[in-house]
């Protein structure tokens, strides 16, 4: 019995010494597993916040790109108000010019058939093609047979007014008209002269009396005949 006991002892404590290694293994990879955890977890909580920090960004991306269309938005809006804006400034100088054009023309109707154009100011090319164009316009709309030119109020007389005012003339006997110039100034009636201007299709009286008498006048011998 005595013999065998030493034999136990070693066997037992050849069990204890695996026992702790095997205890000692375990500690190591129960310390390995906890310290790769402790990783695993840090790794997520780093996920975790780059994805709470991607998700503000995107919301602010969407912000930003909400706050661009509504100033794209914004910006549209106010060029289109710009536009209309424009354009009816446009037709606002149109009407203004063409009210002007109208003012600086005045076309009165005397009587059936007769017109009277008094001219007032100077009279230069844009200024005189604007008078033919409406004077000629009334006559046809009007089928007047008389045009007064009255140019007692024109500023200059030189060879270019004389021409218009011939001019006038010779297109209104065109349309089937007569045209009647009073208040001649005499630098007008001698550029007239001068250039060869004078037509029988001008009639010029002294004053808006004259040229008046001379109408009735007509007419007296157009019912006569």
């Amino acid at each position: 019995m005595s013999a065998e006991l030493p034999y136990e002892l070693e066997a037992l404590r050849a069990e204890v010494a695996a026992l702790r290694r095997e205890k000692e293994a375990a500690a190591r990879k129960a310390t390995r597993a906890l310290a790769s955890f402790q990783q695993h977890a840090l790794a997520m909580e780093v996920i975790r916040q780059k994805n709470e920090e991607l998700d503000r960004l995107t919301a602010e991306l969407e912000q930003a790109r909400a706050a661009e269309a509504e100033r794209a938005r914004a910006l549209e809006l106010g060029n289109e108000k710009l536009r209309r804006s424009e354009a009816d400034n446009h037709q606002l100088i149109v009407r203004l010019r063409e009210l002007v054009t109208q003012l600086s023309t005045p076309i009165l109707r005397v009587w059936p058939g007769v017109l009277a154009l008094p001219i007032v100011g100077v009279v230069d090319e844009a200024r005189a093609a604007a008078i033919s164009s409406r004077t000629l316009e009334e006559v046809t709309a009007t089928r007047a047979r008389f045009v007064i030119l009255d140019v007692t109020g024109v500023a200059t007389g030189d060879a270019g007014t004389a021409a218009h005012v011939v001019a006038l003339a010779r297109a209104t006997r065109l349309l089937g008209a007569r045209c009647i110039v009073c208040g001649l100034q005499p630098a007008v009636a001698g550029a007239m002269v001068t250039l060869g201007l004078e037509s029988t299709a001008l009639a010029a009286t002294r004053d808006m009396a004259g040229a008046l008498a001379e109408i009735l006048r007509a007419r007296a011998a157009s019912r006569a005949q």
